[in-house]
């Protein structure tokens, strides 16, 4: 609010009584806010989430102090059209590209397991944690946030990953897989649990089951426990300080995509779902199953998925073995409007 007072007292916009009390905020309103947007960029303002991050404190102090809220035209009692196409124009000036993220690559994935388990990023005994944790985000295709905590010291057992989340099936000695409860996801708002399944995988260095498995013989916790501990430990020991908190991933995490020679600009914690996607979609899955597997409600999830150089090379042998004795057929003899459809 400081700078947005300066603004006022600059143009003489404060309220000011004739026995000379100290001067008050007027009442703002979305005319005001669009001067002061203006005001903002005068001094030479770069960003146009700086802008709009100032716009929301002064609105966040009008409501906070019973005010009508300055972005509302009083009498549509709307987000006044002035006010919103303003900041549209201010965000395609000042606005930069975003950075086109990528999924991980099945490649990638060697690599950056790989330099974990070399032991030269992390503690050898943190080294099932972050091999699990990157496994089960990547076949499980999991947002980060659904087996991370997010804070470094508390640990909330009804929202956050924890041990008890994961049940085995199988041998007791070589499961044959796990469920993984997620008790709050992104696209359940209401907080309904959702359940996946997590199959052994051929390939002993890429198994999601082994490395949770062995996860679970090598650091005995309570069900309570959070699920990934990503502190620098020599040890475990039960009555240690557990953190999964998804900054301490996250700096692993990019520190490994850095040493095997990956871009972190274009790999971030998001490319372990949208590559578990595209490696589900390169080895031939149907698409409706990675949507149900990957718990998309819609077909969006194919925004962030890649397709590969065979699948175009397949694509285009497909067309010349395609049968040449069919012919188009024209619809417009079976076309049928509503008006000639009786209900």
């Amino acid at each position: 609010m400081n700078l947005f007072v300066t603004f006022l007292a600059r143009y003489q916009l404060m309220n000011t009584r004739p026995n000379g009390s100290a001067p008050t905020v007027p009442t703002v309103t979305p005319t005001t806010l669009m001067f002061f947007c203006s005001f903002m960029l005068m001094r030479g303002f770069k960003s146009a989430g700086s802008v709009a991050g100032y716009c929301t404190a002064v609105r966040q102090w009008c409501l906070a102090n019973d005010r009508p809220d300055p972005t509302v035209n009083p009498p549509t009692n709307t987000i006044d059209t002035r006010y919103a196409r303003l900041h549209r124009a201010i965000k395609r000036k000042l606005g930069s590209k975003a950075t086109e993220r990528e999924p991980l690559s099945i490649r990638g994935l060697k690599l950056i397991l790989t330099e974990i388990r070399a032991g030269f990023l992390v503690p050898a005994g943190t080294i099932p944690d972050f091999t699990a944790a990157i496994l089960l985000g990547f076949y499980g295709m999991l947002r980060i946030s659904e087996f991370t905590n997010k804070l470094t010291t508390d640990h909330d057992t009804t929202r956050e990953a924890c041990r008890g989340d994961v049940q085995f099936f199988g041998p007791a000695d070589e499961p044959e897989g796990f469920k993984y409860r997620i008790k709050v996801a992104k696209n359940s708002q209401f907080r309904v649990e959702q359940t996946i399944t997590v199959f052994r995988s051929p390939d002993p260095n890429l198994c999601p089951v082994r490395a949770m498995h062995l996860l679970f013989r090598t650091d005995v916790r309570p069900p309570s426990a959070p699920l990934f501990d990503f502190t620098h430990r020599n040890s475990n020991d039960r009555d240690r300080h557990v953190s999964g908190a998804r900054s301490r991933f996250i700096a692993v995490f990019q520190n490994a995509i850095r040493r095997v020679g990956l871009s972190t600009k274009k790999i971030q914690s998001h490319s372990l779902r949208s590559g578990g996607a595209t490696a589900y979609l390169h080895a031939g899955i149907d698409p409706y199953i990675i949507q149900r597997m990957g718990r998309w409600r819609s077909w969006c999830w194919m925004i962030y998925t890649w397709t590969s150089t065979n699948h175009i090379k397949h694509a285009m042998a497909s067309v010349a073995n395609c049968d040449d004795t069919s012919m188009p057929i024209n619809a417009d003899g079976v076309r049928v409007t509503l008006d000639d459809v009786r209900w």
